[in-house]
């Protein structure tokens, strides 16, 4: 699986779960480092939601980690409390942002 394919498949799940809108309500900005890498903007400042590439200059949070960390936090296979302590993990802006991210995976 590459981040591309976990993003698209947050596009659905963010669909399927509308309040996650309310729920959150930020705006996040995900860079990924790797062969498959890139960034991505998962909006939920505003209904619908919105899953795009790119960057954002008002993202609230930015989180930064290598392709598979970010896989394998998105498939479960990660633990990201221990990734983070490990220090694969960079956070930036809100930090109290990315805890609220759990509802995604």
């Amino acid at each position: 699986m590459t981040p591309s394919a976990v993003f698209e498949d947050l596009k659905s799940r963010i669909a399927e779960r509308p309040e996650l809108v309310d729920e959150i309500g930020a705006i996040y900005q995900f860079n990924v480092d790797g062969e498959d890498g890139g960034s991505w903007i998962v909006d939920l400042s505003s209904a619908p939601g919105e899953v795009r590439s790119g960057e954002d200059d008002n993202a609230d949070c930015i989180i930064t980690m290598g392709e598979q960390d970010f896989v394998g936090i998105m498939t479960g296979a990660v633990d990201p409390q221990m990734a983070f302590m490990m220090g694969r993990i960079k956070v930036a802006g809100n930090f109290m942002l990315a805890t609220k991210l759990r509802a995604l995976i």
